[in-house]
């Protein structure tokens, strides 16, 4: 007899097939050609083989890349070329720094001190890892933030016994900590490379900037205030179960019984502090950029007298499965990107007459409808450049700075809250702690906030404080 887990594998092959199929027989148009049709049913029969789970999912990647040479829409070795991107490379080498934090009694200190503040409420736990989550994104690359901060969690759930992919707390945290690290990113110009791309596309279009503490006002309180309201989200849609008080006091012990700090504890602390200081950096000088800031690190961990990591345990900490996820998802948006499926779907939507709403509900509907597109077709920078243009003219005209678009797109498109498809929350995809819809539930109320926020907050603040007028 067929479980009900075999039946929904089944019906996403079937939706996969039909989609692909359907694509081959529809002819092209003068504004989708035929090939963009095929590109987006491809996408689409992905994301059906994703949410159903019909094959593991970076396997579901993979041969949506075959499938597209296949069906004569690109040349295989171009279909692989997102593999080569330096986002693969650093989702990679950025695991050199948890490994190395995670093998040192530095990681049993960090937590104790979490710790001590949450005590055993299971809550107030999940809202301390977030915070800390949110605090360091503001001017860390996210997805740093995230693979450091849930490994710093999973001292605590190992030394209270918790199974990774049964305990709800576990969800709650990986879940929480992801979340909050996208939108601790929108919070400053450092928290992504977005910003910084909107900033420029600003300076070049319009001749005008966006200082630090500028997007800080647009864009901070938002940020902040999503932090309470996703927990919220977390924890009623998760329910963590409780910690036992024996545990936290053991782990307390744990550090107290450690004693000074030493020499491997420090050259980590070197670490855990040189690189997120040289990715800031970053953001001013172009030759510190965070792959090669995270490989250049990598490298010096294996370096004799410093000898942090030996690449076996380098290995064990890379989660493979997900960084073949990572570049079959970028191979994807790129194949739709240049099959002209994005720009024929921005276009599309543009031409409707959104733009005549008004301000506040224009951007709104523009928002939401682009944060859906990208939970499917995580591409941000294509988005930017796409839509940042048009909508720059359009909040010209009716009186609103040409930065509100662009600082909106770039937080809104910098992660998502529902589906792991974006390279980052991709990364918080791993040991099969939850699942896509379990993310899904608990990530729409906070979505639909989010955006609706945005749109009423950063035009207001561009205005008040005459932000690029």
């Amino acid at each position: 007899m067929i479980n009900v887990s075999s039946k929904k594998q089944i019906v996403g092959l079937v939706i996969a097939a039909i989609l692909v199929v359907g694509g081959l027989f529809l002819p092209g148009s003068g504004d989708l050609t035929h090939e963009g049709i095929l590109g987006l049913a491809i996408l689409l029969a992905t994301v059906a083989l994703w949410i159903c789970e019909s094959i593991p999912m970076g396997v579901a990647g993979l041969l949506a890349l075959v499938v597209a040479p296949i069906v004569g829409i690109a040349e295989i070795n171009t279909v692989f070329s997102g593999f080569g991107t330096t986002t693969v490379i650093f989702a990679i080498a950025v695991f050199g720094l948890t490994a190395i934090v995670m093998k040192s009694n530095l990681a049993i200190r960090l937590t104790a001190t979490m710790t001590k503040w949450s005590g055993a409420n299971s809550n107030k736990l999940v809202l301390a890892f977030m915070c800390v989550s949110w605090l360091l994104s503001t001017v860390m690359n996210d997805s740093a933030v995230l693979v450091l901060v849930i490994g710093l969690s999973m001292i605590v759930l190992n030394n209270a016994g918790h199974v990774i992919g049964t305990s709800r707390l576990a969800k709650a945290l990986y879940i929480g900590i992801a979340l909050c690290a996208f939108i601790g990113g929108g919070a400053t110009p450092a928290g992504s490379s977005i910003n910084v791309l909107v900033i420029g596309m600003l300076e070049q279009t319009m001749g005008q900037t966006i200082s630090f503490v500028d997007w800080m006002v647009a864009c901070l309180p938002v940020c902040l205030l999503m932090v309470p309201i996703t927990w919220f989200a977390v924890i009623k849609i998760l329910k963590p179960e409780p910690i036992e008080p024996k545990d936290l006091v053991d782990l307390q012990n744990r550090a107290k019984a450690l004693g000074p700090l030493a020499a491997e504890e420090k050259k980590t602390l070197f670490f855990l502090i040189a690189m997120p200081v040289l990715w800031i950096a970053g953001s001013w000088i172009p030759a510190l950029n965070v792959t090669t800031v995270t490989v250049l690190g990598l490298a010096a961990m294996f370096l004799p007298g410093v000898k942090l990591l030996t690449f076996e345990e380098f290995q064990r900490e890379v989660p493979w499965t997900i960084v073949i996820m990572i570049g079959a998802v970028l191979c994807l948006g790129g194949i739709v990107n240049a099959t002209g499926g994005v720009a024929y779907l921005a276009n599309m939507f543009l031409s409707t007459g959104v733009t005549e709403l008004g301000g506040f509900f224009s951007l709104l509907l523009i928002m939401l409808a682009v944060y859906a597109f990208h939970t499917l077709v995580p591409i941000g920078p294509a988005f930017i450049t796409l839509l940042v243009p048009p909508l720059m003219a359009f909040c010209v005209s009716v009186g609103m700075s040409p930065a509100v678009p662009g600082m909106m797109l770039a937080i809104l498109l910098s992660g998502n809250f529902l589906l792991p498809f974006n390279p980052g929350m991709a990364l918080a995809y791993r040991d099969n702690c939850w699942t896509a819809s379990e993310l899904f539930k608990t990530g729409i109320i906070p979505a639909i906030i989010f955006v609706v926020l945005l749109s009423a907050w950063t035009p207001f603040a561009s205005g008040l404080m005459g932000i690029a007028m």
